[in-house]
């Protein structure tokens, strides 16, 4: 189960289990469907649109602070958008990757395993490390913030 706040078009859009979804999330599946992996935070204020033919696919494990933009991107696992990043159309970004808070991606841009970018485009890699402390911090965040909805 997911605690989904905002409206969305759940013909054309699919979540996985524990995601957490907050009010004033706008997922818009104007063409193509967006699908979306399970125990994925998405933060107030953010967009995520398809309006291509082709499926949008978001992995497990992702973070989308406050105010994020994603358009037509493919994106893996357990990846981190800070607050206010936009991610322009045509994107594939791989697994465990972090975009900075404000960066600004240009489109049809594509990012390996453990990429960093930051404002306003500067593209680090970071040597591989493994990725569970950061699925089980996700998971337990979900949990919280499923107590904290369901006594609203």
């Amino acid at each position: 189960m997911s605690l989904i706040l905002s409206q969305i078009n759940k013909d054309n859009v699919k979540v996985g289990k524990g995601c957490c979804i907050a009010l004033g999330v706008q997922i818009l599946s104007e063409v193509g469907e967006i699908v979306i992996g399970d125990y994925t935070i998405i933060e107030e204020g953010c967009i995520i649109r398809n309006n291509h033919f082709k499926k949008m696919v978001i992995g497990s494990y992702n973070v989308f602070e406050i105010g994020c933009k994603v358009e037509n991107t493919n994106i893996g696992d357990c990846n981190v958008f800070e607050m206010r990043c936009m991610i322009e159309s045509g994107c594939t970004i791989e697994n465990n990757c972090r975009f900075g808070i404000n960066s600004r991606v240009p489109p049809k841009q594509n990012f390996p395993n453990f990429s960093r970018v930051y404002y306003p485009f500067n593209v680090l890699k970071v040597p591989p490390y493994d990725s569970s402390q950061h699925k089980e911090e996700i998971t337990e965040l979900c949990a919280a913030l499923f107590q904290i909805g369901s006594k609203k």
